[in-house]
């Protein structure tokens, strides 16, 4: 009876021992998993952000003295940036108003240097710009592409390996035909939006306006291009005048030194004479 009692008693002991237990024991074995848990999930190793898919476009307009020359310095300065000049159309004629506009390809990291570099050809008139984020449409087109891609091989291997009926082999030609056509639709977006936001796109327009006078005060780039293009012009006039006196001396230079040569002749003789 005694030794029965006694074994309920150490058993409630215990249960009263466990119960009694302080909480902080029972949290820390149970939190030392999870933080555990959240110390892995924090060092594993993150997925690197994808780069941003942006469509960076501008225009701008510029009133230009001379439109040859302003023209050929944008064609010159696009090379410079690594771009070309994909479009260009021109109105008018020497001697009257003429206004050129010219669609400008280059780097899109070049996009804000090349868009400041432009007012040193002209009097900015008007400049605006536009950049679109397609990333979400870009990474999508390209998950769309690789799971097609998959789907394209799969077929592949059924077809191999199909050995049933005729129509059951024709039918899997079939979807494999609609697979690849949505394959190259899925290829061109994805190449027309690659180009897009590999290559910026900025339209000028130069307006040609004889003896133009700004509103304002030209800027510092304007003012250093004005004089080197008037000291170019003056280098270039200095030029042409000297070859254009040579030019008009050179019938006389056979005649004027044979007459010389006889002047000089008659005179010899007498003087010996």
């Amino acid at each position: 009876m005694h030794s029965s009692q006694g074994k309920m008693t150490a058993r409630a002991y215990q249960v009263a021992q466990a119960d009694n237990a302080p909480a902080s024991e029972a949290s820390g074995v149970m939190g030392g998993g999870a933080a555990a848990s959240l110390a892995a999930a924090e060092s594993a190793p993150k997925a690197p952000a994808m780069p941003r898919k942006i469509i960076f476009t501008g225009e701008v307009t510029l009133v230009c003295e001379d439109l040859d020359k302003a023209s050929e310095a944008l064609e010159s300065r696009a090379k410079e940036f690594g771009g070309y000049v994909s479009n260009a159309n021109r109105t008018g004629v020497r001697g009257e108003t003429r206004e050129g506009s010219w669609t400008v390809r280059l780097p899109a990291e070049k996009f804000d240097a090349f868009l400041k570099a432009l007012p040193a050809l002209g009097e900015l008139q008007s400049s605006a710009r536009k950049a679109d984020d397609v990333s979400e449409e870009f990474y999508d087109v390209a998950a769309r592409l690789k799971n097609k891609k998959i789907e394209e091989t799969r077929l592949v291997e059924l077809l191999q390996k199909a050995t049933g009926k005729l129509t059951e082999v024709l039918t899997v030609e079939k979807e494999l035909s609609r697979v690849r056509d949505e394959i190259e639709r899925i290829e061109g977006r994805l190449r027309f939006l690659t180009n897009q936001t590999d290559l910026s796109t900025i339209t000028i327009t130069l307006k040609e306006v004889k003896n133009f006078v700004p509103e304002g005060p030209p800027t510092l780039a304007t003012q250093v291009s004005r004089s080197f293009s008037a000291s170019m012009e003056n280098l270039k006039a200095f030029f042409v005048g000297i070859l254009l006196i040579v030019v008009a001396l050179a019938p006389w230079v056979l005649p004027l030194t044979l007459a010389c040569w006889i002047v000089f002749r008659i005179v010899k003789k007498r003087t010996i004479k």
